[in-house]
Parts: structure tokens; sequence; C-alpha cells
């Protein structure tokens, strides 16, 4: 029983999704309250009145907002008598609540799930998630939902299927240099091949093969962020998701087509919906046979749960397209999308993601995105001063918004003429407002937002989300009208790789050997180590037939447990489970390679370890070490290991694995670590 929704700070639900037996007790629960009656409203199952739903959980919204707002001490969660959790989780101006009356999620990954959720949003659409996530028309509104909701499921059935997702990492595959040489060069004539001919600011190319990457190239100085390249992999599993998956049988693998011949369904980007709609899929269809008239304020559910979603309902419900679906079907093995990147130093800076199907599992994506183009960060970094203004009830970064707005007026003559005239007088007149301050007074006087000034700064939040949504939303993606470059890439790689289909399977289902690394290590049953300056992870597969039964659980219970510990500042952690014991730690070093002490009073640190929602590490390293943070480099390592081990030879082992691991004896990170283990 699972559900989760969004709020504005209008108490207004921006987004709901809830399997059956949440909707069915929400309506049971209205029903005996006598707010609605199914038998005569037509309201199905599976369907929720959002205005009931606000009604029935208005209580924990108001009091949540109470706590935060007056007490400075908002809730992390409630658990109810019944069972029952609920978990909060504030950004900015939007709340997110999940739900979970089943006992199957606990209150980390329920906190996990809305992170994730906010940032798939901020992914699809920026700053103008206020405005996109809930279109006015009903028939859209369920299509964006259904498809929001499909990628959370998706990342959902990666999280408990796949360690990269798990650690929110990134996994290369380890194959032979000849292929990996080769892989490259092909990214590098691919990206040449899009950049002259279809999207003049192509910047970087990834080779995936499932959810691992065997080839990486970027024409540019920077490179993509960890975050972002996980979070398109996942939407590359949503578009062309794979029947079976390469850690399963070989033999049995095949990657569904976008739009087949027996009646397919088209791919469109989260940004837009259709006005004319396309061929609706199945799960769709059934829900939208049961509307009720569109002045009703109706939500949807999914029947299965949230980690089983059918195959069929993943790859249909891709929809959503504002206008022109054509614009985003050139080819059934090519699709792009329109994404906002968030990791790193981009700031929500607008790309475009083109994947080109290869051949089973095996996807080519090559992003782009105008590095000269400076307002959308100019945007993000306003709106990021002001909503901690707002609040906050302060204006101690009221300068610094000032001239962030004096930049982004300077932008006006440049920019589109469809930016209705008023945003910019917002904007002037949000100036003129700051303008009126004194910073000269007392600092006592100036601290606290007056009624006036919030009501100006609010205007001029209203005008830079309209300005963000105007210039980087709703502006139409070009229609791809030479297909030919796009033809000659894929053709490049089939004709470059078919030969290694089998090798490219295989080290798929066990890209890392656990053999070498058990007689390295006797007593060693699985490890997990991860560079967390490039966030890349190094584990033996857990899908083979030859590991211990349970071991893949007791890896996913050891890791969340071992987080847990992490994001209250302990580095260092040993436990006994049974027959197995587990160690887990993260230590930091210098550029040079010497070991660096860490606070433990650093921990506490508002978001869950990882990457996905915020770069939980890097707030670490700041938090520790201040002004080098940059300089410093950053290693998780998680041993399982037969309990009979005593724990001198468990630290001598860790040694040699991250020795092993890093390549070179003289340059192991491994000097603290040894250390601490002893």
């Amino acid at each position: 029983m699972k559900g989760v929704f969004a709020l504005n700070n209008l108490n207004d639900i921006t987004y709901f999704h809830g399997d059956l037996e949440f909707t069915d007790y929400v309506n049971l629960k209205a029903k005996e309250m006598g707010l609605i009656d199914i038998g005569v409203t037509g309201i199905e199952s599976c369907d929720i009145d959002l205005t009931i739903l606000l009604q029935m959980f208005s209580p924990i919204v108001v009091s949540y907002r109470f706590m935060r707002s007056q007490c400075q001490q908002p809730y992390r969660s409630i658990k109810s008598e019944n069972g029952f959790m609920f978990v909060f989780r504030q950004f900015f101006d939007h709340l997110y609540i999940s739900v979970n009356g089943d006992g199957e999620e606990d209150e980390p990954f329920l906190l996990r799930k809305l992170e994730t959720l906010h940032y798939i949003l901020m992914f699809l659409y920026g700053e103008a998630i206020h405005a996109e996530v809930k279109p006015s028309r009903l028939s859209e509104r369920r299509q964006r939902w259904g498809y929001i909701s499909v990628l959370l499921a998706n990342w959902m059935n990666l999280y408990h299927k796949e360690q990269v997702f798990l650690c929110e990492s990134l996994e290369r595959l380890r194959a032979k240099q000849m292929l990996s040489t080769r892989a490259v060069n092909l990214l590098e004539i691919g990206l040449g091949k899009l950049k002259a001919s279809v999207d003049q600011y192509s910047q970087h190319a990834l080779l995936l093969v499932g959810t691992k990457i065997l080839a990486q190239y970027s024409s540019g100085t920077d490179e993509l962020h960890a975050s972002d390249i996980l979070r398109i992999i996942l939407l590359v599993q949503c578009i062309f998701p794979v029947e079976h998956s390469l850690q399963g049988d070989a033999t049995t693998l095949k990657s569904s087509s976008l739009s087949s011949d027996s009646g397919g369904y088209k791919y469109y980007s989260a940004v837009q919906t259709p006005t004319s709609s396309p061929v609706v899929p199945r799960a769709v269809q059934l829900i939208s046979d049961t509307l009720l008239p569109s002045t009703a304020d109706i939500s949807f559910s999914y029947s299965g749960s949230w980690s089983d979603i059918d195959v069929e309902f993943s790859r249909s419900i891709r929809v959503a397209a504002r206008k022109k679906p054509d614009a985003y079907n050139c080819e059934d093995d090519y699709q792009k999308t329109p994404v906002f990147l968030l990791g790193g130093e981009s700031e929500c800076t607008p790309a475009v993601v083109h994947c080109l199907h290869i051949m089973d599992g095996v996807v080519v994506v090559i992003v782009s995105k105008n590095d000269r183009d400076k307002m959308p960060a100019l945007i993000h970094q306003a709106l990021t001063s002001l909503l901690n203004m707002i609040d906050e009830k302060e204006i101690s970064q009221i300068e610094y918004l000032d001239k962030l707005l004096k930049q982004i007026l300077k932008h006006k003559k440049k920019s589109s003429s469809a930016v209705p005239e008023r945003v910019w007088r917002y904007l002037q007149a949000g100036r003129e407002a700051m303008s009126s301050i004194d910073f000269r007074a007392s600092p006592a006087v100036q601290a606290k937002l007056t009624d006036k000034l919030q009501s100006s700064l609010e205007a001029v939040l209203w005008a830079l989300r309209g300005l963000f949504r105007v210039l980087y939303v709703l502006p139409d993606t070009p229609q791809c009208t030479n297909l030919e470059p796009l033809y000659s890439i894929q053709c490049l790689f089939r004709s470059n790789l078919s030969d290694f289909k089998d090798h490219l399977i295989a080290k798929a289902k066990k890209n890392t050997n656990m053999i070498t690394y058990a007689e390295l290590c006797p007593g060693l049953k699985h490890f997990i180590y991860i560079d967390r300056n490039a966030h890349h992870l190094i584990s033996p597969s857990l899908e083979s037939s030859k590991i211990a039964p349970g071991l893949k659980e007791q890896v996913w219970v050891a890791m969340q447990q071992a987080r847990q510990h992490l994001k209250n500042g302990c580095f260092k952690v040993r436990w006994h489970q049974g027959a197995v014991q587990f160690s887990y730690y993260v230590w930091f070093e210098d550029g040079s390679g010497n070991p660096l002490p860490a606070d433990s009073s650093a921990g506490d640190l508002l978001t869950e370890p990882g990457i996905l929602a915020g770069d939980f590490y890097r707030a670490l390293k700041q938090k520790l070490f201040a002004e080098r943070a940059n300089s410093v480099m950053c290693y998780e390592l998680l041993c399982i290991h037969d309990s009979s081990v005593p724990a001198e030879v468990v630290a001598e082992q860790c040694q040699k694995l991250t020795t092993k691991l890093w390549g070179s004896p003289a340059s192991s990170p491994i000097s603290l670590l040894f250390n601490v283990l002893r």
C-alpha cells in the first residue's frame, strides 16, 4: 500500500500516484466519512478525487507547515498506530509526501524516493516544474503523471536490481582494450557526424550496454557529471527497455522497439503533450475510459506494484509532448528528448539527449548543450537566492539577487520575442523595490523580510519561472528532417560491434569476476568499491547462479545500513549478522595520496548518501575540508566476509583488495584505511 504526492505552497496537489491498495483504502475512508459515494458518482477504485485526498491529508500538511515555519522543527516522518508511515521532504515551495501502509518500505528509502522524484522532475522540466507537472487539461495531466510515474517506477525497479542504482554510481564495462579503444573512436566519429548535420551543439557521447558504460567521449573540456549520466541511463531504460535483462539468459534477449508494426507505441518528450492524442497505451486507455467530466480533479493509480510495473505499461506510457509529436519520431530506433542537466556546475542547463538504438541492450547516447547561453545559470542562481530569502524570511542575499537580476535584464534584447512584456516589468519592479532598501542601516533592522518586499519578491519569482519556461521549456525542438546521418551512425556502430555482441552480453552479465578476488582474499564473499571522485564502481556481479543464496539481499541490506551510519558521521563500521560479517569504510586523501582525518561531527547532512538528489559526497567534503574540498579524494568500500575471518585478517585483505583495484601499490589509497582497521 504505497502512495506519493507533491504539493505547492498553495496546498494544491501537483502530482500524485498510488497503487491500487492505497487508492482503495483512501476511497473507502472517504466513503466512510461521507465525502464520496462510489456507487453514485461513478468513481472507479483506481481513481482518486484530488480535492478529497487533500481534504483527508490537510491536517498533516497544515501541521507540517506550522512546525516548519513557526517552530523551525519540521517533521521528517510520522508513524501512526495502524502502521502507516508518512515521510516528508521540502524543496523550497514544493512539499513531497510519501505514504507506506504495508511496511515494505522504511523511512530512508521513502525519503530517497521523494528526493529522486524531485530531481526527476527537475531533469525533465527544469525550473518550470511549478507549471509543467500539472497541466490544466485533465487528459494531458494523466499522460504526464503517467510518464513521471513510469520513470519513478523504473528507478525503483533498478534500485532493487542493479548495484549502480543502489550505490548511485557508474560502472564501466571491463571489455577488451581493443574493443574499448574502438568504441571511443566510434563515439568520436558519431559525435562529429551528428554535430555537422543534425545538432551543432553536440558535445558528449556515451555507449551504453544495459546500465553499464562501454565508452565515453567528450569534445569539450568539461564532462558530464555522474548524476546526469545516471539519470540519462534511467531515461534510456524507459525509451529502449530490454524485455529480458542483459543480466539474464543471453539467448532470450530481445530489445523492445519504440514503435512496432503490430501497433506499438511512440515515445514523446516529457515536456510536450500532443494536441491531438497519439495511440493511447492499454493501461492509459483503461483509465481514460472511466474519466469523469473534465471539471473533476481526478488522478489515477496503477493496479500493479511500484517495483513490478509490467513491461507493456513501461514501454507504452511514454507520452507527453505538447505539440507536433512527429518532431520526436524520426525513426523507431532514434529518439531525442530535451532535459536539464543538474550535476556538478551545470545549474539546470538545457540539453538534448539523442538516443540511438544499436542492438540488444546497446544504445548510443549523444548529449548536446549550448555553453554560450548563460541565461539558464543566471535564472537558476537568482531563483535559488530568491527562494532562500522567501523561505527564511530574511534579506541577506538581496544585493546578490539584485546583481543577478541586472545581468538578466541585460539579455532582454537578445531574448525571444515570445517573452511577455510583463515578465520584464515584474523583474524591473523587483529591482526597484530592492533598491529602496538602505543597506547602510543597522543589520538588525534590515535582517527581516517585510510584507511589502516579500510581495515584490514573489512577483519576481513568478517572472523568473515564467521566463525560464518561455525560453527553455515551451519552444518546440526542431523536427529531424535529415535522417541520413542517423542511419550512417547506426550502421557504423552495428558493423563495428556486431562481432562483439556475445562478448558484450557476457560482460554485461558478469563484468567483474569474483573468483580472482576470492583467491586473493580467502573468506571474502563480496565487495563494493567506489571511487567517489568520479563515482565509478567496481563490484562482482550478483546475477550469477553460483553466488551464495541470500547474498544479494545481504548486500542490499548492508549498503542501506552502512549509509545511515555514514549520514550520521560514522566513516568506519564493522558488524556481524549470522554467518557473515560486514566492513564499511569511507576515507579521504589529498592529491598526493596522504590520508586526511575526518571529523565524525560532520554527519547528519540533509540528503541521503548518493548523487541523484545532489552530490552527498561533495557536500560532505565541503563540510569536512572547506576551502580545499575540491582537491580532496574520497573512496568508499563495503566488504562481506565469512564470520570466521579474524578482524586483523579483514584489515590485511582490505589493503590487498584496494591495492589490486587501484592498480598500483605505490599509489594505493589505502593507508588511512589500513591504519583505522588495525
